[in-house]
């Protein structure tokens, strides 16, 4: 009864937003891409293969959830070696990340919590588990795959701060939706606690660990990392890594530059900003504020820049290569983590540099990774400001002093060797759920559709 009147809400609430979703759009391109797949329409053209073929579906809200799935996507394809993995997202960043992932058959935008959209998806690709990342709580999503008969189980379950007294507002609506999956996998504790407090059942509730220190750790065997060259920089060169940037940390950034700059010529900033919109306004920014930059988006790869071109300033103007970039810096900047907007609080992930032993320097406002900041912190590998005087001051203390640099990003990095293990209590859950039988039928992994025969 409770899901009957969710779905009469659902469906008012769609068609009143219909109009400006289709405005925005055609306006804006926001919703342009895969607007057909929010509503149930995969690939067309494209049919469901062979049962043998169902294939696991996770889902992966965006970028950072997204980044998380190699350490599982690598033990599934060893477990489950005839079994295609597709991920779904929410976001535009999150499905470049998911198109680009090794392992995966396939990659589109999670339907829209409609229950003829969610029903829709299920007919077509028959999987066989669905595993949600984090804590995307959808009712129907959740619903319909679990009256389908397929298993649904969260894994890195995460309830953040402001999240948590939300969800306990309506309790008596969430209990109902908790039922459903067959494992809740959080984090932590904390978040134990916290999901047990919304109404799950606490046999179905276990603490698993945090995959993001398992994802970061396997930055250090990645392959064809840009050099210092490439961009212009010498070795010689301080660079300050502003990763993942908003609205406001930018002017910020520059100004503690101007300021530090004059006492060290050899000072480098680059600046990455979290959304890919916003590239132009960051570079019209960096632009009035006088200091020359470059773009990354304009480098030919491979080639040497002339150090004598260098540009003090530098954007990463391209998704995906943030992580990488991240094993050039002396320092790192996190960003939303200074609070200066609304939008501009939660952080970002700290463990992306900390596997590179790098020192991580970021404002207060990190509750959405703050297990992450607090062992970090304890161990003495990330450095806390309560302000952009501050910021300039600590930036200036680590960069005259690369003995503590070092020893900051060396602490930050033993923190995620501690903390490995959560891919393989993953695994075990899932292998719980999907127990390998012998004999099973072979099957290609390569996709879980097969081309319609006319």
């Amino acid at each position: 009864m409770w899901l009957f009147f969710y779905n009469i809400m659902v469906h008012i609430a769609f068609v009143a937003c219909l109009p400006w979703l289709v405005w925005k759009a055609w306006r804006t391109g926001k919703f342009k891409e895969g607007f057909g797949e929010r509503f149930g329409h995969l690939s067309a053209g494209w049919v469901p293969s062979s049962a043998a073929r169902r294939p696991i579906w996770i889902h992966a809200v965006s970028v950072g959830e997204a980044q998380m799935l190699p350490p599982i996507l690598e033990r599934l394809s060893r477990v489950y070696p005839d079994v295609p993995v597709v991920v779904s997202t929410n976001t535009v960043t999150g499905q470049a990340v998911a198109k680009s992932l090794p392992r995966v058959a396939g990659s589109f935008y999670v339907p829209l919590d409609l229950s003829w959209a969610v029903r829709k998806v299920i007919r077509l690709l028959r999987p066989r588990l669905l595993v949600i990342f984090e804590t995307e709580i959808w009712p129907n999503l959740i619903a319909q795959n679990t009256r389908s008969d397929i298993p649904v189980i969260f894994l890195n379950g995460r309830i953040g701060d402001r999240s948590f007294q939300k969800y306990l507002k309506i309790r008596f609506f969430l209990r109902r939706i908790l039922q459903f999956p067959r494992v809740l996998g959080m984090r932590s504790d904390e978040d134990a606690r916290r999901i047990l407090a919304m109404g799950a059942p606490l046999d179905r509730v276990r603490v698993l660990g945090n995959l993001k220190f398992e994802s970061a750790f396997q930055l250090v065997h990645e392959q064809n990392l840009p050099t210092r060259q490439e961009l212009g920089i010498s070795d010689e060169a301080l660079l300050i890594v502003a990763g993942s940037t908003f609205p406001g940390e930018e002017e910020m950034l520059l100004a503690v530059f101007k300021q530090l700059h004059p006492k060290n010529p050899r000072l480098r900033l680059l600046i990455a900003p979290r959304h890919p919109e916003r590239f132009e306004e960051v570079a019209q920014l960096i632009e009035t504020s006088g200091l020359p930059l470059h773009r990354f988006s304009t480098r030919s790869p491979g080639t040497v820049k002339p150090q004598s071109d260098t540009s003090p300033i530098l954007l990463l103007d391209v998704m995906g290569q943030l992580k990488k970039i991240y094993s050039l810096a002396t320092v790192v900047f996190i960003g939303k983590s200074m609070g200066l907007t609304p939008s501009g609080c939660g952080g970002q992930n700290p463990l992306e540099p900390a596997a590179w032993s790098k020192p991580v320097v970021c404002g207060k406002s990190m509750q959405n990774f703050q297990e992450v900041v607090d062992a970090l912190s304890h161990e003495g590998g990330l450095w806390t400001v309560d302000s952009p005087d501050q910021l300039a001051e600590v930036l200036d203390h680590l960069l005259s002093r690369p003995e503590e640099c070092a020893r900051m990003g060396q602490s930050a990095f033993r923190v995620i060797e501690r903390s490995l293990g959560a891919a393989d209590r993953c695994l075990e859950v899932i292998q719980e759920i999907l127990p390998v039988q012998p004999g099973e039928p072979s099957a290609s992994p390569a996709s879980p559709f097969a081309p319609s025969k006319k």
